[in-house]
């Protein structure tokens, strides 16, 4: 089976996709094709855990908001010409279907696509991206991580769209032999990190010697700064979190879509700092929606002291949790039934 893919430049687009290829891959026999960001978290995630997928690396970059801004008529001419490069890359390849996850790189390749090679895109966010929502009209399905999604598409789509939830990534494809304690704290800025919450848990760290944390930190001078509490395993990125996610009593986290996701197909409790300079607002939109199954605690505006972060912290006590189905399973069957 042959499969065209797109979606990166983060974590929230990128993982995504390697869920439901990884869900064929248990399956097929399966040759991949990946459209991935150059210079983006892709180029470190996509060799190290594939080896094996022809890669084809595009330098062109999202549209400037407001959309009306002049830089972007420069942009626009660049698609053309990238959309051509990958029509005649699909052209050569000749995948049995196409799956997007958004991205400028997901819309890029539903444009090459179209009308040529069965089309399937996933929306993480609650309030989807305008790349998706432009492909909506060319894809078979349109699947969606929330019932809250389907009102931003256009009407002509909706009978397409399946809520399917987001698919997450298992230890089948993402492991590490490491050595986690039951009732870790998960520190989660996002595959770029963020200083609000860096900043902010190293002052809950100068006041708990007590709990096991795991921190993302987005950076290398943080994750330095922060190995200084023994207690605190501090690292740039993390690349084991189904183990880390299994052992988790607690989560403190941006609201990016993939840890939305993982929060809930877990049902980890946690604090969610929404990123107010996302696209769309998109990360408030996904940490309300988390708020709604009662797992979060959602702090806007960033007004919430270190006392009050780690009184949460203390308040939960670990579990063995049975997590929910993964969505890549319920998206790969819908496809086969598409392409049979």
């Amino acid at each position: 089976m042959r499969i065209a893919a797109a979606g990166g430049g983060t974590g929230g687009h990128l993982l995504p996709a390697l869920a439901i290829i990884e869900e064929f891959q248990k399956r097929h026999d399966v040759e991949v094709l990946y459209f991935a960001v150059r210079g983006k978290i892709d180029e470190t995630v996509l060799p190290r855990d594939h080896p094996s997928f022809n890669l084809h690396f595009t330098t062109v970059r999202g549209l400037q908001r407001p959309l009306l801004h002049p830089k972007n008529l420069k942009k626009l001419i660049q698609y053309r010409k990238e959309i051509k490069k990958i029509r005649k890359k699909l052209a050569s390849f000749k995948p049995d279907f196409v799956i997007s996850t958004g991205g400028y790189a997901g819309g890029l390749l539903s444009l090459a696509a179209k009308n040529r090679f069965p089309l399937f895109i996933h929306e993480q966010n609650a309030r989807p991206g305008i790349a998706n929502i432009a492909a909506s009209k060319y894809a078979r399905k349109i699947f969606t991580s929330f019932e809250e999604s389907t009102r931003f598409f256009p009407k002509n789509v909706q009978d397409r769209i399946v809520v399917t939830g987001n698919p997450i990534r298992d230890l089948l494809f993402n492991k590490r032999e490491v050595d986690v304690p039951d009732g870790i704290v998960l520190v989660l800025g996002g595959s770029l990190g963020s200083e609000q919450i860096n900043s902010i848990m190293e002052k809950v760290y100068e006041i708990d010697r007590k709990n096991i944390y795991f921190h993302s930190t987005g950076n290398q001078m943080w994750a330095r700064k922060l190995s200084r509490f023994e207690n605190v395993f501090a690292f740039q990125f993390i690349d084991f979190m189904p183990v880390l996610w299994r052992k988790a009593k607690f989560v403190v986290a941006r609201a990016g879509a993939t840890t939305v996701a993982e929060m809930i197909h877990y049902k980890v409790e946690g604090i969610l700092f929404p990123w107010t300079g996302s696209a769309e607002s998109h990360q408030l939109a996904n940490a309300l929606e988390a708020e709604k199954t009662g797992l979060a605690l959602v702090v806007k505006d960033g007004n919430i002291s270190p006392r009050d972060i780690l009184e949460e912290i203390n308040r939960c006590r670990y579990s063995l949790r049975f997590p929910q189905e993964n969505a890549a399973k319920k998206i790969y069957e819908l496809i086969m039934g598409e392409i049979g």
